[in-house]
């Protein structure tokens, strides 16, 4: 193999550094891959030309290892979605029929110096910041302290701010700051802790160029837990890192946008509201709720604790633990007051727009708040993978796949990101590719439930029910008492021949609904696993009556094929919305 050392190869609109494992595209932005995939395109771009056989490339990139050929195809097929390579031309990587592949395109060798000119537009990773105390309550701040010089950040041009998910991906793990910095497509990380003593905090933090490992800069700040909160350090700390990077910030008076909720006691509630919600589980919500409550109680006008209790509320809504008529309404009240109290925040109206979507199927208003939203901030993750919800459940898939992939480049290692954009590749039909992406959202985030529920649903598309078993069982094993998952193994325990396993499932969620919510849609969804198509729009049809949350996804999600046509089915659409 060439010595790698200090090459860098340009072909197209890319450049790629085989020792440092970087793809970057247009204007310097980085691109993730599976290590897999950096190296299987290094060892065709090194063979330009060259005609590879399968063999060869395998041993190369798993060495001493008995793989399967599907490994190296989704490798190769992941490649050529990144690349813009098309079914029909293959600009980039082609196919030698019973043999092998050929890298095609024009490949230029560049330095290290080049290479560092076209990347020299900041990104930074926000890491959370640890909690060396003994006390685990603590734990909040630092992660509250990451999230607001994030949003800090993320103000600023032109830096690129790796999205929350990812930064925290990290946390409580021992890695080189260099391969976070890789991963993340991050150049800068920005990193530090926190310690309690007594009634005193002490803060560090430290800049390190991912480059080499060198701190750029570093501070501490001491302060009294009853004089001082996370935004003062923040208000110190952000100004400092710009002034390391040469940046300018935003507005006049050259310091971090300011926060409205200066009282240290509803900040703190506003911080464990957040740090517990983030958990995405039942007890989690549980908790948060109350805080963002209490944060509102002692300051009514303070617009972040109302766009958390509203996201609070809609995340009830979707493990379905509540019905829609308790859930909706608060979720709406929430959001609508958080818009009221916050016009120019972005989370205000995307959080907005995804309830009048899901709650009350209002889509012209919920688009006008999406595209106030990214006006706002055109870089929030958060607003534009619920932009392209809202494109993906009307059909619009062209957008909806465009605006998950700028999401996910942002939030590179979310397991939510990478999944979402595997159910768009679903729903536009292209079921051979979302079954790949949705794999390799596992092997990024092994405990999605979302990944491996959506994985069941393309396996079922695919007609390969017994992987489609194994999913579902997956994604229940997580969540065992969300009904979704129990009605898509039924469904495809039923299509794979299993019709008593699916009957009995069925009956015995019947039975559960005397006790608990359960929602008519996952119901119907049982029946139409059984081929029973007049109980399933039956079902349909009061999964309406409830708005349902996953009645917003009939028109696009496969499962419901064998009804389109139908009379019933059709009326259902355009009661929702989705006719058109």
């Amino acid at each position: 193999m060439p010595s790698r050392a200090g090459r860098v190869y340009a072909f197209g609109d890319f450049r790629l550094d085989p020792v440092k494992h970087s793809l970057v595209g247009r204007d310097g932005t980085p691109i993730l891959l599976t290590q897999k995939a950096y190296d299987i395109l290094a060892y065709l771009i090194e063979r330009a030309g060259a005609v590879v056989c399968k063999d060869e490339l395998m041993q190369a990139v798993w060495p001493g290892t008995a793989v399967e050929e599907n490994n190296l195809s989704q490798s190769i097929s992941l490649l050529r979605r990144t690349l813009g390579d098309s079914r029909g031309e293959h600009r980039c990587i082609a196919t030698v029929a019973g043999y092998g592949y050929q890298f095609v395109a024009a490949v230029s060798e560049v330095g290290p110096a080049i290479e560092k000119a076209q990347t020299a537009a900041a990104s930074i990773a926000v890491l959370p910041f640890m909690n060396l105390s003994a006390d685990p309550d603590c734990e909040y701040f630092g992660d509250g302290l990451a999230e607001e010089l994030i949003d800090a950040f993320s103000k600023l041009s032109p830096v690129r701010v790796v999205a929350r998910t990812s930064s925290f991906s990290f946390k409580g793990k021992q890695a080189d700051v260099r391969e976070i910095a890789n991963q993340l497509g991050a150049n800068l990380v920005l990193e530090g802790s926190v310690r309690k003593f007594g009634n005193r905090l002490r803060i560090t933090a430290r800049l390190v160029d991912a480059a080499d490992g060198y701190q750029l800069w570093s501070e501490s700040y001491d302060r009294q837990i009853e004089s001082g909160d996370t935004l003062a350090v923040q208000e110190e700390i952000t100004p400092a890192v710009v002034d390391a990077l040469k940046l300018k910030l935003p507005g006049a008076n050259g310091s971090a946008p300011n926060d409205p909720a200066e009282d240290v006691r509803v900040r703190e509630l506003y911080l464990k509201g957040r740090f517990y919600s983030y958990r995405l589980s039942h007890s989690g919500i549980h908790t948060a709720v109350p805080c963002f409550e209490e944060a509102l109680k002692l300051r009514p006008s303070y617009a972040l604790a109302q766009v958390g209790l509203a996201h609070a509320y809609r995340m009830f809504g979707m493990t379905l633990e509540m019905p829609t008529s308790v859930v909706g309404p608060k979720a709406i009240e929430a959001a609508l007051k958080a818009v009221q109290m916050g016009d120019n925040l972005a989370e205000a109206h995307a959080v907005l727009a995804l309830s009048l979507c899901t709650y009350e199927w209002r889509w012209s208003a919920a688009e006008k708040h999406l595209r106030r939203a990214l006006e706002l901030d055109p870089n929030s993750a958060d607003a534009l993978w619920i932009y392209s919800d809202f494109c993906a459940k009307l059909g619009r898939h062209r957008e909806a796949l465009e605006r998950i992939a700028r999401a996910r480049e942002l939030d590179p290692l979310s397991g939510l990101m990478n999944a979402m954009e595997g159910q768009y590749l679903l729903h536009a039909g292209r079921t051979d590719e979302a079954i790949a992406r949705l794999r390799e959202t596992i092997e990024l985030d092994p405990k999605s439930r979302a990944a491996h529920w959506f994985l069941a649903n393309a396996y079922i598309d695919k007609g390969s029910f017994a992987e489609a078993v194994a999913e579902a069982a997956a994604a229940r094993a997580l969540c065992p008492s969300n009904t979704q998952m129990i009605a898509t193994e039924s469904y495809a325990n039923a299509r794979l021949g299993r019709r008593a396993e699916a009957r009995h499932a069925l009956e015995t969620l019947l039975q559960s609904a005397r006790d608990r919510y359960v929602p008519s849609y996952s119901i119907a969804m049982m029946y139409n696993g059984l081929d029973e198509p007049g109980e399933a729009l039956t079902w349909l049809e009061r999964a309406f009556e409830n708005r349902d949350v996953f009645m917003t996804s009939i028109k696009v999600a496969p499962i419901w094929k064998n009804l389109r046509d139908l009379a019933r089915f059709i009326r259902l659409l355009k009661r929702i919305g989705l006719d058109s």
